[in-house]
């Protein structure tokens, strides 16, 4: 792994009340790729810098390099510059090499693309 630490990390920041292995196992085959700390968010209605506000689809988060991932899903959390540790699972699809990733914030994690 890349992260080794980042791993303890993610363990450590799981709810104690949520069942690890039911969380971990949709993150099978993933990668931790990055961590990164979200300065903000904006869409097609709102923006904001500082807070996170969670994702719905198409909601764009920036990150303090600048660099950005869109939502695919909907949830909503709330947090102040949160770490963002940031999975990737490789997929070929027709001779194309394509892929998917996931963030965590705090104990939620979230669907995203490029």
């Amino acid at each position: 792994m890349k992260y080794p630490v980042a791993i303890l990390f993610l363990l450590a920041s799981f709810n104690a009340s949520a069942d690890l292995a039911d969380e971990l196992e949709d993150l099978v085959g993933y990668t931790i790729v990055d961590s990164k700390t979200i300065k903000g968010w904006y869409d097609d209605e709102e923006s904001e810098e500082g807070a996170f506000k969670g994702c719905k689809h198409g909601r764009t988060v920036v990150f303090t390099d600048n660099t950005t991932l869109t939502c695919s899903e909907y949830g909503y959390q709330y947090a102040y510059r949160p770490t963002a540790i940031i999975l990737a699972k490789e997929i070929t699809y027709q001779g194309q090499t394509l892929y998917d990733f996931k963030i965590i914030v705090e104990d939620e994690v979230y669907d995203m693309r490029r």
